[in-house]
């Protein structure tokens, strides 16, 4: 048996380095997906000829998936079988990446393998909604309906994530400018008057010495900034990576800021409502589908509280009381999910919850940036009102002192 070197993650989220024993990498891919873990990267441990299956790091964006399952949804509807309709998909597109990952599933699917479980094997940045829902598509035989169920839900997703952004850039272009000016002044304005001010042989007053020195140390230490701040989140990132309690603390804290810890709430309800009924429309039972959901989940104390609930489920016990026990997610998202069980109509509610959080999430977002542009403006100018006051009280200090000698 040979050694392998891999990354995945855990039922919970978290990413998970480790060396696994088998003949193969397959096999090792196979052992490690019935402990429980989706293999992002695997390798031979030792030796010249190690084998690195990653593709790549960069995240397929929504757009493209969008585009490549509705050619999928097409091709296959029209009857082509799936190994010529991986070919005709993988031509078409135009990601670099995702092209040769097409590539490679279709000549594994040729050989005999599962769709799935090829996706799995060379998709390294493919979702993992994605993967579990081919697989459940094709244990199902509704393939088709899938597809284009995921169409629909990733171009969902990509406009979502394009509302939000368009928004954010006018801001997010002011806040720059502010501190671009800020600095500038600092840098380069003020050591000019600091020499103009020397040569007049009067005391400073408070706020120019002040101003005079943060310029001083900007322009001397401007690497502190730096280091302070790359160290603390280089701190912060291998803290989370390392310590499961504090990336929940950390995450949950995400959930209790103010504004933005709404925002992340009705965005995380989102994603559950949104990614339950792509797993549940393909043939995902409740327990599997709220496993894979709870790894597709941005916050990640909002997914591992998600994942607490698979025993629960497993045992028979319903969604919406499962998911209400963990008193993470909002009201509206388990009483709905409990009507929807009740009415046998689950995947059409959660369809509901999920365009009902999307549209708040962009109106709270829109009113936030809203609140901020007015703020980051007055922000700004009470600081360069600050430092041209800060300038201009040596010289009013001078000509009272002129006038009293007069």
């Amino acid at each position: 048996m040979k050694a392998f070197k891999y990354t995945a993650r855990s039922s919970y989220g978290a990413t998970v380095d480790g060396i696994v024993e088998a003949n193969t990498i397959d096999d090792a891919v196979s052992q490690l997906k019935d402990d429980g873990y989706i293999v992002t990267s695997i390798e031979a441990s030792g030796g010249e000829h190690d084998i690195d299956l990653r593709i790549g790091n960069r995240k397929t964006k929504e757009k493209t998936l969008s585009i490549m399952c509705n050619q999928f949804a097409i091709i296959l509807e029209a009857g082509l079988p799936i190994v010529r309709t991986l070919e005709l998909v993988a031509g078409q597109t135009e990601d670099k990446t995702l092209k040769e990952i097409l590539s490679n599933v279709a000549d594994d699917v040729a050989a005999g393998y599962e769709l799935a479980s090829s996706f799995e094997k060379h998709g390294g940045n493919l979702p993992t909604t994605f993967i579990e829902s081919v697989r459940a598509g094709e244990q199902s035989g509704n393939l088709t309906i899938v597809f284009r169920r995921l169409a629909d839900f990733y171009r969902k997703q990509s406009e979502t994530k394009g509302k939000v952004k368009s928004a954010m850039m006018y801001p997010a272009f002011i806040m720059v400018v502010a501190v671009v000016v800020i600095v500038v002044i600092m840098v380069f304005a003020v050591p000019t008057f600091k020499s103009t001010f020397e040569g007049m042989g009067t005391e400073l007053p408070l706020p120019t010495q002040i101003m005079i020195n943060v310029s001083e140390f900007m322009t001397k230490f401007w690497w502190v900034f730096i280091l302070v701040g790359g160290g603390a989140y280089g701190a912060v990132q291998l803290a989370k990576r390392k310590s499961e309690d504090f990336r929940l603390k950390w995450s949950k804290l995400g959930t209790k800021l103010p504004v933005l810890g709404k925002i992340t709430l009705m965005s995380s309800s989102a994603q559950y409502a949104s990614t339950m009924a792509v797993m549940m429309t393909a043939g995902l039972s409740a327990s599997q589908a709220v496993d894979v959901t709870s790894r597709t989940i941005g916050n990640y104390y909002m997914g591992h509280a998600l994942a607490t609930i698979v025993p629960d489920l497993e045992a028979g016990k319903p969604l919406a009381e499962s998911l209400a026990s963990t008193e993470t997610y909002p009201r509206l998202v388990t009483e709905m999910t409990g009507v929807g069980e009740e009415t046998g109509e689950l995947e059409h509610t959660l369809e509901v919850v999920s365009d009902y959080y999307d549209f708040e999430v962009q109106e709270a977002t829109s009113r936030a940036i809203g609140l901020m542009e007015p703020i980051t403006i007055c922000v700004l100018a009470v600081i360069v009102c600050g430092i041209l006051l800060a300038v201009y009280l040596p010289m009013f200090s001078i000509y009272g002192d002129f006038n009293s000698t007069l």
